[in-house]
């Protein structure tokens, strides 16, 4: 669940914040220019075995990228095993990203995934990394003989930039979160153009209600007594009742709010940054179909809910506005798409609220089915339930209304807004 090299729960996290802007910030522009740099750089062989550089080169076979110079791990990801490589052609060096894909990965999800990024890439407006071609032109590679299990991989171009931020307590300046939330509309209305073949076989947020339910109660029946065993137990009225409300409010909405393609895994730790600039949006494999609602829901919930002590759980109301009104402000200024409308941010705070219990289940999943530090995912639990305290309350819920309410949602209103803050 937390990616490798994100804070410990038990290290000092407020040093992400350390710069800060004014909320009259100019907002960040995407560099679409930025170029590769030849390197051996830190990253060069570390962690990698023989046999892993044997496995590389093997893939690199399929490809006409060149010979492989120099390797590493990516240390962060814990869903996929990724690489950073360096390859060798025509006396010229160039860094490249190779992923071997998580097992079990079905072939449609990754035709769907590759499409998405070559519309992505084709219209030019959002900071992707290009996938690259085989030798006889598919976009993945799969190794294996037809009887065994198979291993899929892929080549993507390296994305320069800082990884500033994970999922983990990312408190983002306001200039950030702006170009975050234009990034994300960026996103969406590029993505709304593509009938994508493929698909990606997780159901879409109000069919996975009752799936989070039953991961839910399955964690409770295996309890074997632990810390997290035992906190679950303790709010577990919490958690049904987030369940229950949130699938009574969305199946009201059913039919009358836009679907398009989502990221479904809009965090910070999932973007690039070059000074003030987001240089890279990255992994597209969790994107699929839903609720267009439900993925900026859920970037509120990654990029705006507190993990700080006594405010853990939070809605930091500044940082959610500033990246709403990225969001609003993109989409006013002439899109594929509209605005969020009237009837989605009414349900917005719902769709915040079904965010957590999506990364809920993501933590639930893990601690059923893989060997994880116990009390970094009662971490995880803690804050997920903080969250559902904290919107219980009707005072919060009001605030957050208000605030939404506060959101430009015409050309009108939106130069309404920029007079009044001027």
């Amino acid at each position: 669940m937390r990616p490798r090299g994100s804070p410990r729960p038990d290290l000092e996290f407020e040093v992400c914040g350390a710069h800060r802007t004014g909320m009259g910030a100019p907002e960040p522009a995407f560099r679409h220019d930025l170029q590769i740099q030849p390197s051996s750089g830190p990253e060069a062989t570390m962690g990698i075995s023989a046999e892993v550089r044997d496995e590389l080169r093997a893939v690199l076979r399929s490809y006409d990228l060149g010979e492989l110079a120099d390797s590493a791990a990516d240390e962060r990801g814990t869903v996929n095993t990724s690489f950073f490589i360096d390859l060798q052609k025509d006396a010229a060096s160039r860094r490249y990203f190779l992923r071997r894909y998580k097992p079990g990965i079905r072939p449609e999800e990754i035709v769907f995934e590759h499409a998405l990024i070559d519309h992505l890439t084709a219209r030019g407006s959002c900071p992707v990394a290009r996938v690259h071609r085989t030798r006889s032109g598919a976009t993945y590679l799969r190794l294996g003989s037809p009887a065994g299990e198979a291993e899929f991989y892929a080549v993507f171009d390296y994305l320069p930039g800082e990884d500033r931020y994970t999922w983990v307590n990312p408190r983002c300046t306001v200039r950030e979160l702006r170009g975050a939330g234009r990034l994300l509309a960026q996103f969406h209305s590029d993505a709304a153009s593509l009938q994508a073949p493929g698909r990606r076989a997780e159901p879409k947020i109000t069919e996975l209600l009752p799936v989070i339910e039953g991961v839910w109660a399955e964690c409770l029946a295996r309890s074997s007594g632990t810390a997290f065993d035992r906190f679950a137990a303790a709010h577990d009225r919490t958690v049904r009742d987030s369940l229950a409300e949130e699938a009574r409010v969305l199946g009201r909405a059913a039919g009358r709010v836009p679907e398009v393609i989502v990221h479904s895994d809009y965090h910070p730790g999932n973007l690039r940054f070059m000074g003030n600039e987001i240089s890279g949006l990255v992994d597209f494999d969790w994107a699929k179909v839903d609720l267009r609602a439900f993925d900026v829901g859920l970037a509120v919930w990654y990029f705006c809910v507190s993990w700080q002590g006594g405010a853990d759980g939070r809605v930091r109301l500044g940082a959610a506005r500033a990246l709403l009104e990225g969001y609003q402000r993109r989409l006013i200024e002439g899109a594929d798409i509209a605005p969020l409308s009237a009837t989605e941010l009414a349900i917005l705070p719902h769709l915040i609220s079904a965010g957590n219990l999506y990364v809920l289940y993501w933590g639930l999943r893990d601690y059923l089915s893989k060997s994880v530090d116990s009390q970094e995912y009662l971490m995880y639990l803690r804050h997920s339930i903080a969250f559902a305290r904290w919107f219980e309350d009707p005072a919060h819920r009001a605030s957050l209304t208000s605030m939404l309410d506060g959101l430009p949602r015409s050309a009108v209103r939106s130069r309404r807004a920029d007079r009044q803050m001027s």
